[in-house]
């Protein structure tokens, strides 16, 4: 039942990140805005939804924020690491000189920044709303930097607008955020009772199970993006999610009615992201790229994730 929730958390963000960009087109909104919010916020659409489940859950009473932590958790690592080294070995993504002015500043702040959250062993509403607010104003900030305004009015110049039947595109975003809605509820639920089944924690089960399955979107956008010669949206959605997540999708749980943190995840789990960020910012940062031309790059960070989970069995099961 977790891997069907996963796979209709999967379709649920495909069908409406597929009709709000219909929309957009047919608003004129412009790429800037997609690529700031659709790419970003809609890959981590099963990560916001089981958080905000989990969140529901903790204030009323259950205890399973292990499961909101370990999702996000499991899908950032999986993502700098497995998701990163396989499209990397697929093909090749470049970085842009303001990736690292920008986008990659901005990955540690968001790993700080959780961390710094948790370090007494909880996460309060009103740390979840700064992180919230923080992300906004990175949004904000990259608003402004692509002169948003600007760019809207030369598309509605420069390109037609195809007819795009608005009342059905919003049905088919209805309907995939209440699959996002029933798949976010039957992960969290039997993660819970998986983990009460092998009487194991529930952050284990979500960091080796439910996080990579949640990360699945990021997967798909990376090799599209390839496949269409746009490497630069693969790694910018790689890269994007890993600021999304521990800032947005993990505060909008948070704040509802706050989160427990396991020590062990402090750390163990989240220096290991560290230093999986930082292997895979410093082989971008090399050549400006990742990909085929070094496949030992690839096969590092898919080792590293191997790694991970050889070690997190190891030592926690």
């Amino acid at each position: 039942m977790i891997i069907v929730g996963l796979i209709i958390l999967w379709k649920g963000s495909d069908l409406t990140v597929d009709a709000a960009k219909r929309l957009a087109k047919k608003f004129n909104i412009s790429h800037a805005v997609l690529g700031l919010t659709l790419v970003s916020i809609g890959t981590s659409l099963p990560e916001i939804f089981t958080n905000v489940y989990v969140g529901l859950r903790v204030y009323s009473g259950a205890e399973v924020d292990g499961i909101a932590v370990g999702v996000i958790l499991g899908s950032q690592i999986t993502q700098i690491t497995l998701i990163l080294g396989t499209a990397a070995l697929i093909g090749t993504m470049f970085a842009r000189r303001h990736t690292f002015r920008r986008e990659v500043p901005m990955l540690f702040i968001a790993l700080g920044g959780l961390w710094l959250s948790a370090l007494d062993g909880h996460v309060y509403p009103y740390e979840a709303f700064v992180l919230i607010v923080i992300y906004f104003g990175y949004l904000y900030y990259l608003n402004r930097y692509h002169q948003v305004a600007n760019n809207i009015k030369l598309e509605i110049k420069e390109k037609k607008r195809k007819h795009i039947n608005a009342p059905k595109q919003l049905a088919l975003a209805v309907l995939g955020l209440a699959l996002l809605i029933i798949g976010g509820k039957l992960v969290v639920d039997n993660a819970e009772l998986v983990a009460q089944q092998f009487r194991v924690s529930q952050s284990l089960i979500a960091i080796v199970i439910i996080g990579p399955g949640a990360a699945l979107p990021e997967l798909t956008v990376a090799i599209s993006g390839m496949r269409k010669k746009a490497s630069g949206i693969s790694l910018g959605a790689l890269l994007g999610s890993n600021i999304t997540d521990p800032m947005f999708s993990f505060g909008v749980g948070a704040i509802i009615a706050g989160y427990e943190f396991e020590e062990a995840l402090l750390w163990f789990d989240m220096p290991f992201w560290l230093m999986a960020t930082c292997i895979a910012v410093l082989f971008i940062w090399t050549g400006r790229r990742i990909g085929r031309k070094n496949k030992k790059e690839g096969l590092t960070l898919v080792g590293l994730f191997a790694l991970f989970v050889i070690l997190k069995l190891w030592l926690f099961l």
